[in-house]
């Protein structure tokens, strides 16, 4: 079953490991452009593809019916997981947290198990005082999508600075 998580739960749950807010809202930033926060998201060329909603996909998936899942070359979930291995490791991280590859919970705790094994993008996630700075290390290092241009740079650091503004600067962050 897949979460429904908000932006805050996810900001609250990467905050407690990073511990720097404007890693974090780099972070966030790149994921919604990803997938729109949406931890079922499969990648929009996959859907007409496979003929397949996010829904439909992720519950084939969890019950063994789509075993192509590893190896399709289909962005899916927060981080829109592609590469076969790094797609075998959530789904095997899924099974043994005894969740569904769509679960929110389990996927920002698999980003956070794996990003750190990603040259660099830990250290400038916790480190940082730049969101700009920061999302461009998770773009270029971490997500590594075919476009790289700066006009991406600066969506992708415009929508963590939205983020920021939302959470940090407007009081949401206390539950205000």
């Amino acid at each position: 079953m897949v979460n429904k998580m908000s932006v805050q739960n996810i900001y609250d749950k990467l905050k407690a490991a990073i511990g720097n807010e404007y890693g974090v809202c780099a972070l966030i930033g790149n994921l919604k452009a990803e997938s729109g926060l949406k931890s079922n998201n499969l990648q929009n060329g996959g859907k007409g593809k496979l003929n397949m909603t996010d829904v439909e996909y992720t519950q084939m998936v969890d019950n063994g019916l789509y075993r192509h899942f590893v190896n399709d070359g289909k962005g899916y979930g927060l981080a829109q997981w592609t590469y076969y291995t790094r797609k075998q490791s959530l789904l095997d991280y899924a099974k043994k947290c005894g969740s569904s590859i769509g679960d929110e919970d389990m996927q920002v705790a698999f980003l956070l198990d794996e990003i750190k094994h990603y040259g660099g993008v830990w250290y400038a996630l916790v480190s940082t005082k730049s969101i700009r700075a920061a999302s461009d290390v998770v773009l270029t290092k971490y997500e590594k999508p075919a476009n790289k241009s700066e006009a991406v740079k600066i969506k992708r650091a415009s929508l963590g600075e939205a983020i920021y503004n939302k959470i940090c600067v407007g009081g949401l962050k206390d539950g205000k």
